[in-house]
């Protein structure tokens, strides 16, 4: 399968298209220095450059995403494997117990964290 990115034009706000996601995933209270948007299959990917840490938002509207999937999003786009990452496969969970309900529903939603390690 391919990974494909979606060009975001500067008009673009990802809060207009993921209302309560953004809310919730963005509430760290740190900068973005790069948002990029992605597709790979039927699975949408939020890519958030926040300096210091790399954060994927994986979501699926039709399926859950398999193990093998976010190995490869993974590989992909973070040139790491998972164990070097912070996996929630919990993260609907999460939301929903936060009481967010996404404007679209989700079968699967999956959040991803990187370190990136400081340069010497």
């Amino acid at each position: 399968m391919k990974l494909i990115e979606t060009p975001l034009n500067s008009n673009v706000n990802l809060e207009t298209l993921y209302p309560n996601l953004t809310k919730y995933f963005f509430d760290k209270r740190q900068a973005v220095k790069l948002l990029k948007l992605y597709a790979y299959d039927r699975t949408k990917i939020i890519y958030a450059d926040r300096f210091d840490t790399i954060d994927l938002l994986l979501l699926n509207r039709h399926r859950k995403i398999s193990h093998k999937e976010v190995d490869t999003i993974i590989r992909r786009l973070l040139k790491v494997e998972r164990k070097d990452v912070v996996v929630d496969v919990g993260y609907k969970k999460q939301i929903m117990e936060a009481g967010l309900r996404p404007k679209e529903s989700y079968k699967d939603i999956i959040a991803v964290e990187y370190k990136v390690p400081k340069e010497e």
